[in-house]
């Protein structure tokens, strides 16, 4: 076999091997777990647990963001939140609105929080990250 013929053999092995590293890759993160978990408590001043308290994820894409899931604290406070993110969003966030109409225990009864994200107090406030399992725990500040 002659150096040119041996040349191109080389490159189509290397052009197919690309194309098929290609491909696999891409499976790979087409088929990326988007599922997203996101749980804690909320608690008063005094670590007594707040139920009724609105908690919500919105996807972000954009600019524009979108309410995926929403629950409320249970009598225990705790609250979890499991969402599939679609593709379209990019990020995520965790977001205790603070609207009377949306939230009206939290608006009546307290001005703030503070949070606590996997245990650790946060000043920055809430992203989550698509396809984990993030904590998030809340102090409400009274009134």
């Amino acid at each position: 076999m002659n150096t040119q013929a041996t040349t191109t053999a080389k490159r189509m092995y290397l052009l197919i091997t690309c194309l098929c590293l290609s491909f696999l890759l891409s499976r790979c993160f087409l088929t990326q777990d988007r599922t997203t978990v996101v749980y804690g408590t909320i608690t008063d001043q005094n670590g007594q647990p707040v139920d009724s308290i609105l908690v919500l994820i919105k996807g972000a894409r954009a600019f524009r963001y979108e309410t995926l899931l929403q629950v409320y604290s249970g009598e225990d406070g705790s609250y979890e939140l499991v969402v599939d993110v679609p593709r379209r969003f990019s990020s995520a966030n965790l977001i205790v609105p603070f609207g009377s109409y949306v939230n009206p225990k939290f608006q009546k009864n307290y001005k703030g929080k503070k949070t606590f994200k996997n245990d650790q107090f946060t000043t920055g406030c809430c992203s989550v990250l698509i396809g984990d399992k993030t904590k998030y725990d809340f102090e409400l500040i009274p009134r």
